[in-house]
C-alpha cells in the first residue's frame, strides 16, 4: 500500500525544515492577513495530495511542498490595503499585487538552500499560451513544478471563501479549471490527480454521512414511535399496556410528551439538513467522475511534460 505523506506531520516535512529567516517572512505574512495565511496552507496541503497521488518520491515531493508553502511569500511586500482589500481590486491594484511573483523570486534566492523554489514563487501564474505573469512564459518554459503548484493554487484561490465573496463547489471548480486546460492556461496531467484526490476524498466523506443520515433516520423512528405512545395515553390513559410500552424505552426521569415533541422537532431539522447534504455529496461524486473522465482525454492530449 502506498505511503501517503501529510505536510504537517512532524514525522515527514515540517514547519521547522524551514531557515529561520525564511520562518520570519512567512511568519510576517500570515500576521498581515490571515486569509493569505489560510491559503499557503491550503495550497500546501493540496500540493502534497496531488504529489502523492502521482506516487512521486518523498524527495521530489518535499520539493514541491516546500515550494507549495513558500509560493506566495512575496505577499510581505504588497501594501496591506490591498492584501486585506474586502473586495475585488482595482486593475492597477491588481498589477501591484502580481509583482508578489517577482518579490518572492527576490525572497527564494537570497537563500542557498531555497535558490531552486524560487522558479516556484515567480512562475506559479504562469500559462502555457504565454497569458501568464510576470515573464509571460510559454509550454514547456514553465517549470513543470511551477505548474503543479499552479492546479493547487487555482483550487485553493476558487474553493475558498474570501471577504468578498464564497467559495465555489468542488465540481464547480474543476468545470472552471477545465475551461483553464481547454485554453492552453493549465496542465491536465496535474489536474487529473487532483480529481482523482478529490474523488477519494469524497467517498470518504459519503460514507460518513450515509452512516450519520441512518443514525438520524433511526432516532426519528424511534421518536415516532413514543409519539404514538404518548398520544395513545392521552387519548386512554396511563394503562399498564403503555406503561409497558414505554418501559422498552430507557428513558431518562421528567422525559414526557412535551420533551419528546421538541427532540422530533429538532432531531427532524437536523435529519433534513443532513439528508440534503448526503444527496449533494452523491451529486458531487457523479460530476468529478464525469470530469475525471474528461480530464484524463484531455491530458492524454496534452503535449507539454511528456
Amino acid at each position: 500500500m502506498k505511503k501517503g505523506y501529510d505536510f504537517f506531520n512532524s514525522k515527514k516535512i515540517d514547519y521547522v525544515e524551514l531557515s529561520d529567516e525564511i520562518k520570519a517572512e512567512v511568519g510576517v505574512l500570515g500576521g498581515l492577513d490571515i486569509f493569505t495565511d489560510a491559503h499557503v496552507k491550503g495550497v500546501t496541503a493540496t500540493t502534497t495530495k496531488i504529489c502523492d497521488a502521482m506516487g512521486m518520491p518523498y524527495e521530489r515531493l518535499r520539493y514541491h511542498v516546500l515550494g507549495a508553502y513558500l509560493h506566495d511569500v512575496g505577499k510581505i511586500y504588497i501594501p496591506s490595503e490591498i492584501l486585506q482589500k474586502p473586495a475585488a481590486l482595482t486593475d492597477e491594484e491588481y498589477e501591484i499585487m502580481k509583482k508578489h511573483t517577482i518579490f518572492g523570486y527576490d525572497i527564494c534566492i537570497q537563500y542557498p538552500q531555497f535558490k531552486k523554489l524560487a522558479e516556484i514563487a515567480r512562475w506559479h501564474h504562469e500559462s502555457f499560451d504565454g497569458s501568464g505573469y510576470p515573464d509571460g512564459l510559454k509550454g514547456e518554459e514553465i517549470p513543470i513544478e511551477a505548474s503543479l503548484v499552479k492546479v493547487a493554487d487555482v483550487y485553493d484561490a476558487l474553493t475558498r471563501r474570501r471577504q468578498y465573496k464564497e467559495g465555489f463547489s468542488n465540481s464547480k471548480t474543476i468545470e472552471i479549471m477545465i475551461e483553464d486546460v481547454k485554453r492552453n492556461r493549465m496542465c491536465a496531467q496535474f489536474l487529473y490527480y487532483l480529481v482523482v484526490v478529490l474523488i477519494r476524498e469524497i467517498d470518504g466523506k459519503i460514507n460518513e454521512a450515509q452512516h450519520t443520515v441512518s443514525m438520524y433516520k433511526d432516532q426519528l423512528e424511534t421518536l415516532h414511535d413514543l409519539e404514538a405512545i404518548y398520544k395513545e395515553i392521552y387519548d386512554r390513559g396511563y394503562t399498564q399496556s403503555l406503561k409497558r410500552k414505554l418501559g422498552r424505552y430507557e428513558l431518562h426521569p421528567g422525559y414526557d410528551m412535551s420533551t419528546n415533541a421538541q427532540l422530533l422537532t429538532s432531531k427532524q431539522k437536523v435529519y433534513e439538513k443532513e439528508s440534503e447534504n448526503y444527496q449533494f455529496m452523491l451529486s458531487e461524486r457523479e460530476k468529478l467522475t464525469k470530469q475525471l473522465k474528461e480530464v484524463k482525454l484531455l491530458s492524454k492530449k496534452e503535449k507539454w511534460y511528456k
